[in-house]
């Protein structure tokens, strides 16, 4: 008899390639996956170490057999908490090869390398019944057929009553849905990438469901290989449902799973597999978000239906070199940004009329500007990125990534406000659910006095990326430029719980308390900050700013002479200068600095209006003439 300790019956899931023991989820890499699906589905018979190899690897494939097979067998029994000395599951037939002789159960629909259904669901599968005594085949032989002819009605009836159940309603609307990041089930780590810029393009294709939320990626990413039930996963989203897959990339083929979860019953709404060419793997992402839209009785807004038709094919290379660019893009440091750039031309270079390669591009550029990570001229950068966001609109003027991208390069102190308005609000009609669009419309509306509805959309990014601490650090960002402190540090507490570790939390809180006039701690969240984010310019420039209000004048002297040394190597922003100069007193200099950040096309010159460290200068005559030009002086 068993003991209390020992694990419960396995699940296989196939749809979902997938290993569950006792109702949780359990990791499992893919080649011991691979094995114990194949010994279950010979399950009770020997299998030998050769037919193994040439079943996982090939027969024209070099495989260490010792090394190799046994590790995925020790894989196996640690996965089912399985004793090699008193198997349950998992038999050694010494110097021959494998049996296994547990009772598993197999659900869902796998396909062959030639897409054939193997296998459909559910079917448990139990150790092969023996009898004792020959004489008794007859009577076996009875009980046998009759057990057959119950076992067909019962997969009958509940073939009839799950017809009938996905023909019924749905028990709960679908109004907002998360995708979790796709597995890259290719067993090759440097395909990552692929199956990252998969998730995120089933993204994009699900945001055109003009009814249904979907979650950004910001807030996915961090359930990358998650073991966490489901359940928990919508709960902390907020969602109605879940879509989750696969994916695997063999050559120029690649196969997508994907399946939709209801959260609330753990109910299975609809699952598929696809296997397409490189080339139509766009298409893949369009019949995958069709499905689901179905699935959940929405349909695509009218604009979005009507993309032009040439966006669906493009070629694999460019698409390749697009996906290489969006995953570096992602990282949003220097590094990823010079990156991003050098595939999204690739990828242009490959397929000149590959639109979303030049909204790629656009935002790579904004990255490089001080709005990012400020290692280039704003001129330059809003420049490039304007270029490259008007060419995608020419291509695809139903692109909303290119509109926003276009709002933000002339969100600037010579641009058009009117028109990045205008921008914006297209890229919002288009994308209604893009946490990038909220995001930079509030930074727009802050800039031009609109707080209430700064503030708004700021919510709306937040709610998209509700467990994503940089639109937490934004929900700060607004509240500290509103001067509203106590709400600045009550977000950054909620932030460091989801990260502790992220430095923009530390940085806005640092801020927030320097106008408290708790310097003390601030210098102490400064210092959290500093070190998390490898002395980043603009963090230097703050503290600076706090040293020298709080009577440090040497720090601040150390502080600003490391921001010098720095702009001889790259462009630092006139603006964070100018903090330190207001703080020092030099009245002088920091006007000097910010006429420069003014010429420059700085998008920091937007808060001087808000930003209290420049209070000093407020009554200068200057001062008003710049908040005039920058188009800020009648701002209430």
């Amino acid at each position: 008899m068993a003991s209390e300790t020992q694990a419960g019956r396995p699940r296989i899931d196939l749809s979902r390639y997938e290993l569950s023991l006792d109702g949780e989820r359990v990791k499992l890499e893919r080649q011991p996956m691979d094995l114990l699906i194949f010994l279950v589905q010979r399950q009770g018979q020997l299998v030998s170490r050769e037919e193994i190899v040439e079943k996982l690897w090939g027969k024209d494939v070099f495989v260490d057999v010792d090394r190799s097979i046994n590790a995925a067998v020790r894989k196996i029994r640690s996965a089912l908490k399985d004793d090699s000395d008193h198997p349950r599951f998992l038999e050694t037939v010494i110097g021959k090869g494998y049996r296994f002789t547990g009772e598993v159960e197999l659900i869902g629909v796998a396909l062959s390398g030639e897409g054939r259904a193997e296998m459909e669901s559910p079917r448990p599968v139990a150790p092969p019944l023996r009898p004792a005594d020959p004489g008794w085949s007859h009577t076996w032989s009875r009980i046998l057929t009759g057990a057959l002819a119950v076992t067909l009605l019962a997969l009958a009836a509940g073939n009839w009553l799950r017809r009938r159940e996905n023909a019924l309603p749905h028990p709960s609307a679908i109004r907002s849905i998360a995708v979790l990041p796709l597995a890259n089930l290719s067993g090759d780590p440097s395909q990552d990438y692929f199956a990252e810029g998969m998730t995120d393009e089933l993204i994009t294709e699900l945001a055109k469901i003009g009814s249904l939320r979907v979650i950004s990626r910001t807030s996915i990413v961090r359930y990358t290989g998650t073991k966490l039930p489901l359940s928990r996963v919508a709960k902390e989203l907020s969602v109605d449902a879940i879509v989750e897959g696969s994916v695997v990339r063999s050559g120029d083929e690649v196969r997508i799973t994907a399946q939709l979860i209801e959260a609330s019953s753990d109910r299975h709404l609809w699952a598929e597999s696809y296997k397409r060419n490189l080339r139509d793997v766009l298409a893949v992402q369009t019949d995958v978000a069709r499905a689901i839209a179905k699935q959940v009785n929405a349909t695509f807004t009218p604009t979005q239906s009507n993309r032009p038709p040439d966006q669906a094919v493009v070629s694999s290379q460019a698409h390749e070199a697009y996906l290489r660019g969006l995953f570096f893009w992602n990282k949003w440091t220097e590094d990823g940004a010079r990156k991003s750039i050098g595939y999204f031309e690739q990828a242009i270079e490959a397929d000149p009329k590959y639109a979303l390669a030049y909204a790629g591009l656009a935002n790579s550029y904004i990255v490089m500007g001080d709005f990012g990570v400020g290692v280039l001229p704003p001129h330059e950068a809003n420049n490039a990125a304007e270029q490259a966001a008007l060419k995608a609109i020419e291509l695809d003027e139903t692109l909303a990534e290119a509109h926003a991208a276009l709002a933000m390069s002339r969100f600037r102190s010579d641009g058009d406000l009117a028109g990045v308005d205008s921008e914006f609000k297209r890229a919002l009609e288009l994308n209604p659910v893009s946490a990038t669009a909220h995001h930079w419309y509030s930074h727009y509306l802050l800039a031009v006095g609109r707080s209430k509805e700064a503030i708004a959309e700021g919510k709306r990014a937040y709610d998209l990326s509700p467990v994503d601490p940089e639109m937490g650090t934004h929900m700060q960002f607004l509240s500290l430029f509103l001067h509203r402190y106590d709400d600045v540090l009550a977000q950054g507490q909620q932030n460091i719980e989801l990260d502790p570790n992220f430095g923009e939390t530390y940085f806005m809180n640092a801020q927030a308390l320097e106008q408290q006039h708790k310097y003390e701690d601030a210098k102490r969240e400064f210092s959290k900050a500093l070190a998390l984010s490898g002395r980043r310019s603009m963090v230097l420039a703050s503290f600076g700013h706090l040293l020298a209000v709080s009577g440090d004048r040497s720090g601040a002297q150390k502080m600003l002479a490391e921001l010098k040394a720095l702009s001889e190597k790259r462009y630092v922003p006139a603006y964070e200068k100018a903090l330190v100069h207001v703080g020092l007193g030099n009245q002088e200099s920091a006007l000097g600095e910010l006429n420069t950040a003014y010429k420059e096309g700085s998008h920091w010159i937007f808060i001087l209006q808000s930003d209290a460290r420049l209070d000093p200068l407020r009554s200068d005559a200057r001062f008003q003439s710049l908040l005039e030009r920058v188009g800020l002086s009648t701002k209430k």
